[in-house]
């Protein structure tokens, strides 16, 4: 942590250490935190939250186990690939909080499939939000995001839809941080980076109960930086301060 005084008027806070994460987090899947990746090579991942939480890293085979790789680049990242029969990725189960806000940070990573799509993360079954990337290739240093809800008969409602800039020349060296924040009802909140890009008025109604499966980086050539899961909606000076934490490591 880098301490920082206090004085009175002053704007907000410029820098941050590089876990200083917001409090509150239920999930933080940040793989340049050495408590999530101790066990990496052991196939799973730890949470540096506050909830019991493991993260398993789920291969392909070809004709072995291809697993997620873990990268030393932009203070480390986790490297999944995708071919034309299969992907690996990262998965693990938690529940979902009425209030909730979500952020994924991630690069693309070589050609991608033609056409390929990129699940970020995927809550499996009904009542449930799931994020996809997706374009024909990365060329054009463009790729659409779409956030969808998939309601009690798990038939899908766009709730936002946009256009990500992932070219490496991008100022972020191709990295964007996506975060998506929803209330208990018709308040939802697209973020990208520091900006807010996008509101929308669904209702939804989440699955509380229980535990669900999310299954993140499927069907993608990506380099993830970090997950990270809050059970409220975070404002967006802590949604800035998320960004701080991260962005500094974008050209490591």
């Amino acid at each position: 942590m880098i301490p920082q005084p206090f004085v009175k008027g002053s704007g907000e806070r410029v820098f941050f250490g590089p876990y200083e994460y917001p409090s509150g987090a239920d999930l933080v899947f940040d793989f340049g935190n050495p408590i999530c990746t101790s066990a990496f090579g052991s196939n799973i991942v730890y949470n540096a939250a506050s909830q019991n939480v493991t993260g398993s890293l789920i291969p392909y085979n070809n004709p072995g186990p291809i697993y997620p790789t873990l990268s030393t680049s932009q203070g480390g990242v986790m490297v999944t690939r995708a071919i034309a029969f299969g992907s690996n990725y990262l998965q693990w189960n938690w529940k979902s909080t009425e209030e909730q806000t979500s952020i994924f940070i991630f690069s693309l990573n070589g050609t991608q499939l033609n056409p390929w799509s990129s699940l970020l993360p995927q809550e499996a079954g009904a009542n449930s939000i799931r994020a996809n990337v997706y374009g024909n290739t990365i060329v054009t240093g463009s790729a659409s995001l779409d956030i969808r809800y998939y309601n009690s008969s798990n038939a899908a409602n766009d709730i936002f839809s946009t256009t990500l800039n992932v070219d490496v020349s991008n100022t972020r060296n191709g990295y964007n941080m996506v975060t998506s924040t929803a209330n208990a009802s018709t308040s939802h909140n697209l973020y990208v980076n520091q900006t807010l890009n996008a509101t929308d008025s669904t209702n939804i109604t989440r699955t509380t109960s229980g535990t669900q499966t999310t299954n993140f980086g499927v069907s993608s050539n990506m380099r993830i930086m970090a997950f990270l899961q809050y059970p409220k909606i975070l404002t967006p000076k802590e949604i800035r301060q998320v960004y701080k934490v991260f962005s500094p490591r974008f050209y490591t």
